[in-house]
């Protein structure tokens, strides 16, 4: 009986195991396209570290020199989620939440952006840069 239980037990956990779905990684450099809901367009560079399921790192259009932090980045299988805060030119803040979906070395997914009574969606396609 007891032999019954542990042979139980082992195929139970070995079935876990083989469908659990493993974690991207996404440490690195990404950089990529945006696509406004008005028809702009711009690029976006994102800078990630990854610890465990934990995420940090830098979020923001190519060009800015001093991209803003991220924070609560959480990456849970290939679902990568983070937020950043920056502002614009006259000094407004803005508050994104990005959600994104990870496939090897290509993301793809959505920056929910806010400001105020604003807020607006960008498509985001990036690639991880060699």
């Amino acid at each position: 009986m007891r032999r019954t239980y542990s042979v139980i037990g082992f195929i139970a956990a070995t079935a876990c195991l083989l469908t659990a779905k493993p974690g991207a990684e996404v440490t690195g450099a990404w950089a990529g396209q945006l696509n406004g809901q008005g028809g702009g367009t711009g690029s976006v560079r994102i800078v990630l570290k990854q610890t465990g399921d934990q995420i940090s790192g830098t979020a923001g259009p190519s060009e800015k020199p001093n991209p803003p932090q991220i924070y609560d980045g959480k990456l849970e299988g290939d679902h990568l989620t983070f937020a950043a805060d920056d502002s614009d030119e006259s000094g407004l803040k803005l508050t994104y939440h990005f959600d994104f979906t990870v496939s090897g070395d290509h993301m793809q997914g959505k920056a929910y952006g806010r400001s105020g009574d604003r807020s607006w969606t960008l498509d985001i396609s990036a690639n991880r840069q060699k």
